[in-house]
């Protein structure tokens, strides 16, 4: 505490006649996001001083720009790409030297992280991405991967069900690609014949899963119908020639 300020707090205390009090140097810039973090304090709405600053406004774009960013990506590379910037921020917040000394599975309280760290890597985060993140986010999701996982969810909720059938589908065809004639070919019989009859197999659930209910029903008739039945299917449809 400054010597000035402090005798003017004692002269003060003295000329009231204060006898429980205490004289304290408070920065309120740290003090107040912790001591508010569950839950609003009345205690301070009577001291201007420790009121909260308001966050700046951060662009909409800035926004857009990173959620376009990871919606142009692969799917698989969005959680990744995310999960860096997670690391990244965490790194600042513990002064590591780059994010890729931070484990993405540690817990952040096993990391070291408190209070006062939780709420300055939430805000960091939230600069980076210009989300409104509560003050809570690193307790309500302990670890970097399942904070990435929460952040991208946000900033893509299309993202939020996981990879989609067609980026999947996008891989398959990736594996398949890097297969020349030479390579097919010298592939046993079995292997290949195994290949294609579960790609048909494939095709042929995927394409029955999406007939009318009418067309399946009449399908499945037709496939354990007897020879006899068969012919009465047709008389009925189309009449006896």
């Amino acid at each position: 505490l400054d010597p000035r300020l402090a005798v003017r707090a004692l002269g003060q205390a003295l000329d009231h006649d204060e006898s429980h009090l205490v004289v304290a140097d408070i920065d309120w810039t740290r003090f107040t996001p912790i001591y508010t973090l569950a839950r609003p304090r009345p205690l301070l709405a009577a001291l201007p001083d420790a009121q909260p600053e308001s966050e700046p406004a951060v662009p909409a774009t800035a926004t857009a720009d990173l959620a376009g960013r990871l919606a142009a990506m692969p799917s698989p590379d969005r959680l990744d790409t995310v999960l860096a910037l997670v690391r990244d921020q965490v790194a600042a917040v513990l002064g590591y030297a780059s994010g890729a000394d931070v484990d993405p599975e540690r817990a952040f309280k096993e990391a070291g992280f408190d209070s006062l760290t939780a709420v300055e890597l939430r805000n960091r985060l939230a600069t980076e991405t210009a989300l409104r993140l509560p003050a809570t986010l690193v307790f309500d999701h302990p670890t970097p991967t399942e904070l990435a996982q929460q952040l991208l969810t946000e900033l893509v909720p299309a993202d939020a069900g996981g990879v989609t059938l067609l980026d999947d589908l996008d891989r398959l065809q990736a594996a398949l690609s890097t297969l020349d004639a030479d390579a097919v070919a010298a592939l046993d019989e079995s292997t290949r014949a195994g290949v294609g009859e579960r790609l048909k197999a494939l095709l042929a659930a995927w394409t029955a899963g999406q007939r009318p209910a009418e067309v399946a029903s009449v399908a499945e008739d037709l496939d354990t119908a007897s020879d006899d039945d068969l012919f009465d299917f047709i008389d009925s449809k189309f009449g006896t020639s």
